[in-house]
């Protein structure tokens, strides 16, 4: 009976220590959007990849991503590392209202 009890408080112990998070679905929109527009930087600025540039451009359009927001955050911050200052270019877009609705 002793190793079914030991099973049962491990098992319980992993659940307990796996903290739960929540994401909004604005909050994994901006991150695909990021994800790409940094992703098509990097192969278009940094390697010179034209197959790859348009590699990652089909997959804007298959995921029927707003192509004008993506050019907005690759084109409208320095340092697409840095967070804040892709966060502030993006809301910049979204305000001018520009962006699709």
């Amino acid at each position: 009976m002793e190793p079914a009890v030991l099973t049962t408080v491990v098992y319980s112990q992993a659940i307990q220590t796996k903290p739960l998070t929540y994401t909004s679905p604005a909050a994994r929109e901006r991150e695909i959007y990021f994800s790409s527009a940094r992703n098509l930087a990097n192969a278009q600025f940094q390697l010179a990849d034209a197959e790859l540039t348009q590699r990652l451009w089909q997959d804007v359009s298959d995921r029927d991503l707003d192509v004008d927001r993506v050019l907005n955050l690759m084109y409208g911050c320095w340092f697409h590392d840095d967070a804040e200052a892709m966060i502030d270019a993006d809301e910049a877009f979204l305000q001018s209202g520009r962006a699709e609705t």
